[in-house]
């Protein structure tokens, strides 16, 4: 019970040490990067990161600061030390997911690593909850909703004195009845439309999408792509219980197989650069390893929670 108690001190030790440098002067993108890399390391890095944050957040809230504007970087990082010290102290008291700021009491959703799950909110729309995605919904009208993490799938309810609005991040997302999918992962939002119309806006930029677009937000900046019809089958696969690889390499393949499971893929050297195809079951790594190796040749090995995967 010690050992585990010392661990996790461990991680939550660790997860304020990334908050505060995220605050810090010195913050990069290659901390960035670092930081991404803890977090997708072990889900409890994750959970730790966000319960803190979430608290911090409401820290700050009890004090009178105004958590939803972005402050410009001082010598003397915002994440103070007290600031640590009422985070822990509110996520043990008040749990890992507070409601927004001011607003109306929501209603929470969650689903675990390789789990999906449809909500139905108040206002007839649904939302399809990929895996390890957090989602709140506004229990009033259910046509407000944040994605704290994750994708999920939007079948919005038409309602056009009512827009349809997804907070995701520092991305904004405004619909009056449309399909689409939201994923936010490691600071970056995509936005890909299957019908309708969407507007993607994030810190002052704004695109508007339609049918088989794609936006990407990230650091105030949106790029926009075209798909084709394939594409759009291929990316929304998952709602089938599917992952669907084309010229993919194997180092992004299996990115995407760790989003679904808690044993993790890892590819090494030249291997990494293989162009990997076909329609597998997201869980199913022990059979995309095997067809790693009987049709690439490849060699696997397992440490611990890790599969090695190397030529």
């Amino acid at each position: 019970m010690d050992d585990k108690r010392s661990e996790r001190e461990t991680i939550e030790d660790a997860a304020a040490h990334w908050l505060a440098r995220e605050d810090g002067t010195d913050w990069s993108p290659e901390l960035a990067r670092v930081r991404e890399d803890w977090l997708r390391a072990d889900t409890r890095h994750r959970v730790a990161w966000l319960r803190l944050r979430a608290a911090w957040q409401e820290a700050d809230a009890l004090r009178g600061e105004d958590v939803s504007r972005p402050q410009a970087h001082s010598a003397l990082p915002r994440f103070s030390t007290w600031r640590i010290a009422a985070g822990v102290l509110l996520a043990v008291a008040l749990g890992a997911w507070l409601a927004p700021l001011g607003g109306a009491p929501v209603d929470r959703y969650a689903t675990r690593i390789g789990e999906n799950r449809i909500v139905a909110l108040a206002d007839g729309s649904r939302v399809t909850l990929n895996t390890g995605t957090r989602l709140r919904a506004a229990k009033a009208q259910g046509r407000h909703v944040w994605l704290d993490d994750g994708e999920a799938y939007f079948d919005v309810a038409h309602d056009p004195a009512a827009p349809f609005v997804i907070e995701a991040g520092a991305s904004r997302i405004t619909v009056l009845g449309t399909r689409f999918t939201v994923r936010r992962d490691a600071g970056r939002v995509r936005v890909l439309v299957e019908q309708g119309r969407v507007r993607v806006s994030e810190r002052g930029a704004s695109v508007e999408l339609a049918r088989n677009e794609e936006a990407v937000a990230q650091d105030g900046r949106i790029v926009r792509a075209a798909h084709d019809g394939q594409a759009l089958d291929q990316r929304m696969a998952w709602r089938a219980g599917r992952i669907v690889f084309d010229q993919t390499s194997l180092a992004d393949a299996a990115a995407e197989f760790n989003r679904y499971n808690e044993q993790r893929i890892v590819v090494t050297g030249p291997a990494a650069q293989i162009a990997v195809g076909g329609s597998f079951a997201p869980t199913n790594v022990d059979g995309f390893v095997r067809l790693l190796e009987q049709g690439f040749g490849l060699k696997s090995e397992r440490r611990g929670r890790d599969i090695v995967v190397s030529r």
